[in-house]
Parts: C-alpha cells; sequence; structure tokens
C-alpha cells in the first residue's frame, strides 16, 4: 500500500494539520482522529450538512449522535484504502475481503477508544469554531445583501435538530 503516493495531494482546507496523505491516513488510522480539528470539522461538518451520507442537514451535532462506531469505523478504512494508490479498485477475492474485515475489526476498537477518550473535547472545539465561522459569515452577508440569519430558531443550528433511529 502506498500511502505516500506523489500524485494525490491533501486539499488546503486540511492544511497545515495534514502535512500529506501518509499523514492523513495515520491520522485515520490513528485513535486521536478527535483531537485534530480540521480533520474532525471536516468529516463532522459533511454529516452534519447531509453531503456525505444523504442525512438532512442537522446543524452542529456530535460525530457519535450522527453516525455509530461501526460506520465510522467502515468509513475510515474505505477512505484509507482509497487513498493507498491512485485510482483504486477494491478486489473482491476471499483474501482481499478478509483482510478489509480484519482492518475492520482493528478499526472499530480505534474508533471506540477515540470516541471515550476525545468525543467530548472534539464537539466543544469543533461547535465553537463553525459557529465563529457562521458568525462571520452572516457578518458579511450583513452588509446589505442578505438579512442576516438568527441561528439560534433553527433547529439545524442549535443543536435540536431529530436524528432519525435509522441511522443508529
Amino acid at each position: 500500500m502506498d500511502k505516500g503516493n506523489g500524485n494525490m495531494r491533501v486539499h488546503k482546507n486540511l492544511k497545515p494539520g495534514v502535512r500529506n496523505i501518509k499523514s492523513f491516513v495515520s491520522i485515520l488510522e490513528s485513535d486521536s482522529l478527535y483531537l485534530n480539528k480540521l480533520v474532525y470539522n471536516c468529516l463532522a461538518g459533511g454529516l452534519e450538512t447531509g453531503k456525505i451520507k444523504g442525512l438532512r442537514p442537522q446543524g452542529s451535532t456530535p460525530l457519535e449522535r450522527i453516525i455509530t462506531i461501526s460506520y465510522e469505523a467502515h468509513f475510515r478504512v474505505e477512505l484509507i484504502l482509497a487513498l493507498s494508490s491512485q485510482g483504486y479498485r477494491r478486489a473482491y477475492t476471499p483474501e482481499a475481503c478478509n483482510e478489509r474485515a480484519r482492518v475492520f475489526e482493528k478499526m472499530l476498537a480505534v474508533v471506540k477508544r477515540d470516541r471515550e477518550n476525545n468525543a467530548g473535547q472534539a464537539f466543544k472545539v469543533g461547535s465553537r469554531t463553525i459557529a465563529g465561522q457562521l458568525e462571520k459569515e452572516s457578518v458579511k452577508k450583513a452588509d446589505g445583501k442578505e438579512p442576516q440569519q438568527v441561528l439560534d430558531e433553527n433547529p439545524a443550528m442549535n443543536g435540536e435538530a431529530e436524528i432519525s433511529e435509522e441511522y443508529y
């Protein structure tokens, strides 16, 4: 697995917290992903907006209330595999399937530890960051072009959004 493939680059939004693909994969494999504010906010933000999983937008919500440990472990494993080489394609041989299952089993424990040790702190830091970004966007739009949006009245933005039981 060539985790440092020179053809792939990290998006500018993840820098300086993620130097290259190899360091991004290391973060995905670790039980401290939640401590990397940029990666955590990217993952949580994508799920909160509904753009990653097709959920309805739900605003600032702890990651553990959006997806289960097994879904997050699966998501991380698939990202790691996809980043292993340019043009990655999944193999369906018995050996490849067994290897993916073995990696998934290990990732379950990693995600569980990450959530137990870091989820509370990650959400506090992430929601403050997101609130600050939304406030900046509201102020920018308050120049007369668009009215300022009151975030506290929107259940998707005040943390009161309902999450369907089917996603647990």
